[in-house]
């Protein structure tokens, strides 16, 4: 069923086309109506009625956040509809991005998490799952404007899920603003699995380029929020991003579903205490101390610095000497030792240890303040131990106040930290986006927020680039570090982000990446194959600017990926050009552009890429095919290369 299309401006809804188009758009008046009278019952709520102050402060609470979703835009709306044939009568359920009511409380909307809601994502004419019809539906400027029909009940119909929809492809396709946008009337089957997994596991999800894990990873946190509200508004969500630039892009996500109160930050945020970092690690130093090697030898050192005493131990109590042998005070330190509690829990041990022996041997338990030797000898045999100090003996080079600090370093600050006094702060579950380019001691960091074991993981092995980074997803539940491996690994194989033309491309680079990835294929045929320009080194900078704004003509939002030492001069041929280079993606100014190197560039989207100098991105080396690949990935409608050499072969023009 296709939209009849006319001269200029949006395609018009005709009867024929969709002859039940007037009693859709009826059902929209009646769901924006009942959210209005939702809004209108809410707000004569008194919270001051409760019976206490605690309750009323929870009612105000809650009474304001679904306000909050209720007049946030499109929450009246609904994207899809399916008719069920199970149950003793036909049924018919609207599917939308919050849940609406009328004033009998019966569902008008039902939230697109509500598990009603999963056969709209998940059914095929293989498998309908009881539906009969699926209806998408097209909404333009806030009017119901066209719908599309697929009866799962009839095998042989031409509509029947045997793709993409074209109201998905073109929701797909659609121009980007700079933030990344919910998916909620997008979701594909293999997403919707994912999504809706069971929150008791560490779950990893791995996925090429444009098959939308970071989006899958965000609406499986809002899904969970919503199956799991008690437990984790009390015990939180926390997102882990791999930089600043990242998070921004993403921000808007989740509030857009209804969840504000999930923290989002990169792992150096989580770490406590801080250090000043004021010096950064080459690569083999950064890969050599986030190495699993590390996480044993920081567990080693914590217990390394007990020594049991020299002497016996006499303390003088009045006319009375206790004497406790050398051996006798040995066997307390091994019996506090001996525990899986924080270092300095287990220290603490030793003290109610020794204290007990005290009011045995005296039969009074008041003598403890007087045992002084005794306690001198214990701190001396298991002394206190602060985390930044530990890791200050454990490294190489200069010490104390001349240490230059790095972010591995503060990495193992924070699991040092960790093994001595206990993670600060955790969280109910925990989603990590690019969690391939995580170290095993920053896994190790993550692993500490989640006691219950209960996480997301998403990235692409293909894309591991960072020093110590993950080439395995098999090794990364020991590294965790948590107490359950429960789970597995989930593939998402579908593309919907990268067009085939550019996919295709990328897709080459593969074998030389150094691992075992599977290659994405995209659902999106269309597109243009990749366009090179070739410059002479000496203006190749000009001939940057030149290509960024004829693609920016094209494509509002075009970004320019290129090695950073060539990021001065491509932003002075930009200003000279009239645009201005920028290191972000959000609320960008008509003239912007972001540049970004291809490290900095991974999990972000651009309508238009502009790539500069492959051959250098791709040094021979797997960690520059992994980098190259990310570069081109990054393109939803057009890259264009621009360079002073030819094109590497493996990815030139046939």
């Amino acid at each position: 069923m296709v939209l009849r299309p006319v001269a200029s401006g949006p395609p018009v809804a005709t009867v024929d086309a969709f002859p039940e188009l007037a009693e859709e758009r009826a059902r929209l008046d009646l769901s924006r109506a009942s959210r209005e009278r939702m809004i209108e019952r809410l707000r004569r709520v008194d919270p001051h009625s409760a019976a206490d102050e605690f309750t009323a402060e929870y009612v105000e609470v809650t009474v304001e956040e679904a306000l909050e979703d209720l007049g946030s835009p499109g929450a009246g709306d609904f994207f899809g509809r399916i008719d069920t044939t199970d149950g003793p009568r036909p049924e018919q359920w609207y599917i939308g991005r919050r849940h609406i009511e009328d004033d009998r409380h019966d569902p008008v909307v039902v939230d697109w998490r509500a598990p009603i809601a999963a056969p709209f994502y998940r059914a095929t004419g293989v498998d309908p799952l009881g539906v009969a019809l699926r209806r998408r539906f097209t909404m333009i400027d806030g009017e119901l404007t066209a719908y599309l029909d697929e009866h799962l009940d009839d095998p042989d119909a031409a509509d029947v899920a045997g793709g993409i929809p074209d109201p998905v492809l073109a929701e797909i396709g659609a121009a980007r603003t700079g933030a990344m946008r919910e998916i909620v009337a997008t979701i594909q089957a293999e997403q919707d699995v994912v999504i809706r997994a069971p929150m008791e596991q560490v779950l990893v999800v791995q996925g090429g380029p444009g098959t939308g894990k970071t989006a899958v990873a965000l609406h499986r946190a809002a899904y969970l929020i919503f199956e799991h509200r008690r437990r984790l508004a009390r015990d939180g969500v926390l997102v882990i991003g791999p930089n600043r630039a990242f998070l921004d892009y993403i921000a808007n996500v989740l509030p857009s579903l209804g969840e504000r109160s999930v923290r989002q930050c990169t792992v150096l945020d989580l770490c406590v205490p801080k250090v000043e970092i004021r010096a950064t690690d080459d690569a083999a130093t950064a890969a050599g101390k986030g190495a699993p090697a590390m996480l044993a030898e920081l567990d080693r050192l914590t217990l390394a610095v007990i020594n049991p005493p020299a002497d016996d131990v006499v303390v003088p109590l009045g006319a009375r000497r206790l004497v406790f042998r050398r051996h006798e005070v040995g066997d307390w330190l091994e019996r506090a030792a001996d525990a899986v509690i924080p270092v300095n829990q287990r220290r603490a041990r030793l003290r109610a240890i020794a204290r007990q022996e005290v009011m045995r041997r005296t039969d009074r338990d008041d003598l403890w303040p007087q045992a002084g030797p005794l306690r001198t000898a214990l701190d001396t045999a298991w002394p206190t131990q602060q985390p930044i100090r530990l890791v200050d003996r454990m490294l190489p080079g200069r010490r104390g106040r001349q240490r230059a600090w790095t972010a591995a370093d503060q990495l193992l600050v924070d699991e040092a930290n960790s093994l001595l006094n206990g993670p600060p702060l955790t969280y109910g579950h925990v989603v990590v986006d690019e969690a391939q380019d995580h170290s095993a001691v920053g896994l190790r960091v993550i692993g500490r927020r989640s006691p219950a074991a209960s996480m997301t993981l998403v990235g692409d092995v293909a894309q591991s680039t960072s020093p110590g980074g993950q080439e395995r997803w098999a090794d990364i539940f020991a590294y965790l570090g948590t107490r359950s491996t429960a789970g597995g690994v989930a593939e998402l194989t579908i593309g919907y982000r990268v067009p085939a033309s550019i996919l295709d491309v990328a897709n080459r680079l593969l074998p030389f990446t150094g691992v075992d990835a599977s290659p994405s294929r995209s659902v999106r045929a269309d597109g243009l194959a990749p366009s090179w320009t070739r410059a002479d080194a000496t203006v190749l900078a000009a001939a940057v600017a030149e290509v960024t704004a004829r693609v920016k003509h094209r494509h509002r939002l075009t970004g320019i990926v290129a090695p950073p030492p060539r990021h001065a001069a491509i932003a002075a041929a930009l200003a000279a050009a009239g645009l201005t280079a920028v290191d972000h993606l959000h609320q960008l100014a008509a003239q912007e552009v972001p540049l970004f190197g291809p490290e900095q560039v991974k999990g972000l989207e651009f309508d238009g890429v502009v790539v500069v100098s492959p051959e250098e991105i791709l040094d021979g080396t797997p960690r520059g095919a992994r980098l190259l690949y990310v570069a081109m990935t990054r393109a939803v409608q057009e890259l264009a290369f621009v360079a002073s050499a030819d094109p590497p072969a493996v990815i030139g023009p046939d």
